[in-house]
């Protein structure tokens, strides 16, 4: 693949229209852009991924209009931002353009419509033709996928990202490169799809098989076993990246403290902040007591409270019906029952004849008498109800008090807080500016770091309860039996497929180790031109990498920092790597259908972290990496490297800012062709 020309219309800092050729010259096969600082260098290495693939990662601001424009835009007007990119891929030349429209509304708001994407095709008669807009996005994976670009258009960002990862001991990042850009994807795809822990792979379709056929039990405990292990490798990974992020806020909250106690005045008013934080904790924690409390009472006594008032026309009621006098002492409804069914009363009355005044009396009785005495009852429930306003009268008293005092803690939660404000006011209205943003950052991620905490303990118990779940699924699954003849059948056809995992994952250890072995030899190779024999790189089977220093080499006096040394295993892996898929293509062994050219590097080079010495070893590396080298480099650092690469550099570039007051407007100027 070579780049030939991209265009750029009111991108980012680039106004209006701007145009670079790169060199297609075998022997000139550097393109040299030197650009001041601010005047985007940066953006155009990036300008590469939004015009094939609308990506931004690499913007803090995701807007790519230039922000001139956007500021001349009247309302209900639009304007149009414009990436196009002229390049030649397996003999056959693509112009591919991207728009992207923004509106200005009668608000003011300007917003973007959806970018659209057009990619135009030279045929072997001259005639351009328009590609299907449906397959846009698979002609541009053809050209180049996205996954396997980041390694070809190489920003600085992508570089810290790396170099973060090797200080850590972190190396992801390059196994995923070997595996997609050396041949190795056929066989992660042959191994996933064997998979036994996975149940979509042929594994896990036999065992959900083997499930059905024997016992919709089994069936379930494996679905939730699976269930269980997906979620429980998602919280993993995401506790990883949060311990990584909580090791990183620890390290630099404490940075900040140690810093902000360097200066008296700040010192004193953060030992009062201190107190004054404990102070309120403690408050905070008499008003929960106070809550909880008040919701106790709350729950038991509410009831009688809002009843005292039926309650008490109720005992009103009672107490003026002569209802209650109709009724005989010690006389139970059972009793005159009793006397009703004899037909003769205690005192020899005759009870037999139903119309007869006695009798009539005796059943109007009956309406006055409950099962138990009259009187009784209405005691009783007088003595409840009494009972019942008492406690009511207390629930009131108690309600009032943990009222109060849930108003005074608040009271005093108010001016705790007003008085730590007025503190932290204080530290940020500091003249000092140091204090005040190192204060100001403190603060922020202090309140990052809470979140991230409560994240964590969340997905760790959840981890527990679903491990506890899985073992629980497995102990089950275990004590079931095969039932019918089908799990046999089923049983062998696992084992086969366990054999044909076990050989597509021993052939790709195999051709891994070998790989990553050629790999280390390439970037020893360049580690040798580099640091002249002083310093040796080892990759493990992990891929982590490791620098030594030859301590016995005559060249070790002047091994770089940390951060150059970082920068320089980066540079010799991408270098590694793209020797080897060139390498691939000359031999023609493409597994995989995935390295089919040879691509360029485009780098946003971070030559600034190397003396001299490093940067002339580097430049004369350079210009052999690919068959085409786009280089972007601010120009402190492009001088030397023009020196040690003039034979190499077809055509220069330099970027500058039109006006030193405007960092929004910069201007491309061709410098020469050689």
């Amino acid at each position: 693949m070579l780049l030939k020309k991209l265009y750029l219309t009111n991108f980012r800092p680039f106004k209006g229209e701007h145009e670079i050729e790169f060199s297609t010259d075998p022997e000139k096969n550097v393109t040299l852009v030197m650009a001041e600082n601010g005047a985007g260098k940066t953006t155009l290495a990036q300008a590469f991924q939004w015009v094939l693939y609308s990506k931004t990662d690499g913007f803090k601001n995701k807007s790519v209009l230039n922000s001139l424009v956007e500021k001349e835009m009247m309302l209900g007007s639009s304007s149009e931002v414009i990436a196009k990119l002229e390049l030649e891929h397996n003999e056959i030349e693509y112009t591919i353009i991207r728009k992207q429209v923004y509106k200005k509304d009668v608000n003011g708001i300007v917003k973007p419509d959806n970018p659209t994407l057009e990619i135009f095709t030279k045929k072997e008669d001259g005639q351009t033709v328009v590609n299907n807009p449906l397959k846009n996005i698979a002609t541009i994976s053809n050209i180049l996928p996205e996954s396997l670009s980041k390694y070809f258009f190489f920003d600085g960002e992508r570089i810290e990202k790396m170099a973060g990862e090797v200080n850590s001991g972190k190396s992801e990042e390059f196994r995923t490169a070997v595996q997609n850009i050396l041949g190795l994807t056929a066989l992660t795809k042959a191994i996933d799809h064997l998979n036994p822990d996975s149940k979509n792979s042929v594994i896990g379709r036999y065992n959900a098989q083997m499930d059905a056929a024997g016992d919709q039990k089994t069936r379930e405990l494996r679905e939730s076993i699976y269930s269980s292990t997906d979620k429980i490798e998602s919280n993993n990974a995401r506790i990883i990246k949060i311990e990584e992020e909580i090791n990183y806020y620890e390290t630099e909250i404490e940075k900040a403290k140690t810093e902000i106690l360097n200066f008296a005045d700040v010192e004193k008013m953060q030992q009062e902040l201190n107190r004054l934080n404990e102070a309120l904790k403690r408050e905070k924690q008499n008003k929960n007591n106070a809550v909880s409390a008040l919701m106790n009472n709350f729950s038991k006594g509410t009831y009688s409270y809002l009843s005292r008032q039926l309650i008490k026309e109720a005992l009103v009621e009672l107490k003026n019906t002569d209802n209650i006098d109709k009724g005989i002492p010690s006389v139970r409804a059972e009793t005159i029952k009793f006397l009703m069914n004899r037909k003769k009363c205690i005192c020899g009355t005759d009870l037999s004849d139903p119309t007869s005044e006695a009798v009539i009396n005796l059943t109007e009785l009956l309406k006055y008498i409950p099962p138990q005495s009259l009187g009784t009852a209405i005691s009783g429930f007088q003595a409840h109800s009494n009972s019942s306003i008492k406690s009511s009268e207390s629930y009131y008293t108690n309600i009032q008090q943990q009222l109060s005092s849930i108003r005074g803690c608040s009271l005093k939660i108010e001016e705790l807080e007003h008085n730590i404000g007025d503190i932290d006011k204080d530290i940020l209205k500091s003249n000092n500016t140091k204090v005040t943003d190192l204060k100001s950052r403190q603060m922020s991620m202090e309140k990052t770091l809470r979140d991230l905490n409560d994240e964590k303990n969340g997905l760790t118990s959840q981890n527990l309860y679903l491990d506890e779940k899985k073992r629980e699924a497995e102990a089950e699954i275990s004590r079931l039996q095969m039932k019918i003849e089908k799990n046999k059948i089923l049983e062998e056809q696992i084992i086969y497929a366990r054999e044909a995992y076990n050989k597509f994952k021993q052939t790709y250890d195999y051709q891994e180790s070998t790989t990553r072995e050629k790999l280390e030899d390439q970037i020893n190779s360049l580690f040798e031109k580099i640091y002249a024999g002083g310093m040796t790189i080892n990759i493990d089977e992990k891929y982590k990498i490791t620098s030594h220093v030859n301590a016995l080499e005559e060249n070790t006096s002047n091994i770089d920092s940390n951060t150059a040394k970082s920068y320089s295993i980066i540079f010799a892996f991408i270098v590694g790597v793209i020797s080897l898929a060139k390498q691939k293509v000359k031999e023609k062994t493409d597994n995989d259908g995935i390295v089919t050219d040879e691509y360029p590097l485009v780098m946003d080079a971070p030559l600034s972290s190397f003396d001299q010495k490093r940067i002339k070893n580097i430049c004369e590396v350079i210009p052999g990496i690919a068959r085409q080298v786009i280089i972007f480099i601010k120009d402190s650092d492009g001088n030397i490297a023009k020196n040690e690469m003039t034979n190499k550099i077809g055509i220069e570039y330099e970027v500058s800012l039109k006006n030193k007051e405007m960092p929004v407007d910069s201007k491309i100027t061709k410098v020469g062709e050689f």
